[in-house]
């Protein structure tokens, strides 16, 4: 009867790697706002036609409703990746104390 090894590293203490934060953080933000922005943009569109809202907001430019369906997700998109972001923020830990030295 033989006992379970884990694999090499697996037991190894876990690296501080900044850039593999920052990429968790900047993707747990941009990832679910990009989502929503989605999810939002078919159910707003759903009701609503582009280029008939365009015609009622700015009467003077055409647009088709390809550029209306991408400003309107583009519009979601800055609005939940700010909620997303205030997030982040909110529950971010805090930073380590600054030691102030004499000097």
């Amino acid at each position: 009867m033989t006992t379970y090894q884990p694999p090499p590293g697996a037991l190894r203490p876990l690296e501080e790697n900044p850039h593999d934060s920052l990429v968790r953080r900047v993707g747990s933000v941009v990832w679910p706002s990009f989502f929503a922005a989605g999810v939002a943009t078919i159910m707003f569109f759903a009701i609503v036609d582009p280029v008939e809202l365009a015609g009622i907001t700015w009467p003077q430019v055409e647009i088709s409703r390809m550029t209306g369906y991408s400003i309107g997700f583009f519009m979601f998109w800055l609005c939940t990746i700010s909620a997303c972001l205030f997030t982040a923020m909110l529950v971010a830990p805090p930073l380590p104390a600054r030691k102030v030295g004499k000097g």
